[in-house]
């Protein structure tokens, strides 16, 4: 599960289109319909802020949100600096799916 998400952070931050970032929602659907029953909605939402708040670029960011299938989205895809920003949001994204202590 967190090399799925790790591998969706490398969106391609060379996608053309408008630059509005998606909303927390939008990232946290995204998730949620691609992880199925994998991730709780607690777990959902805290990966979706990550991705918010993170260095990636908007591009990489929509890429996330409109993949069909976010495992199809490849690191050879992406900026060098959203390959830079995708490196950072690994312990983030484990520490989401981490369970409470």
């Amino acid at each position: 599960m967190i090399t799925v998400f790790s591998l969706t952070a490398c969106g391609g931050g060379e996608s053309s289109g408008g630059s509005d970032r998606p909303s927390i929602g939008d990232i946290e659907g995204q998730i949620t319909q691609s992880s199925g029953d994998q991730v709780s909605e607690k777990q959902a939402t805290c990966l979706a802020k990550t991705y918010y708040e993170s260095d990636l670029s908007d591009e990489a960011v929509r890429l996330l949100v409109e993949a069909e299938d976010v495992s199809t989205i490849s690191p050879e895809d992406l900026s060098k600096a959203d390959q830079k920003a995708s490196k950072e949001l690994y312990e983030p994204l484990v520490k989401c799916l981490s369970p409470a202590e």
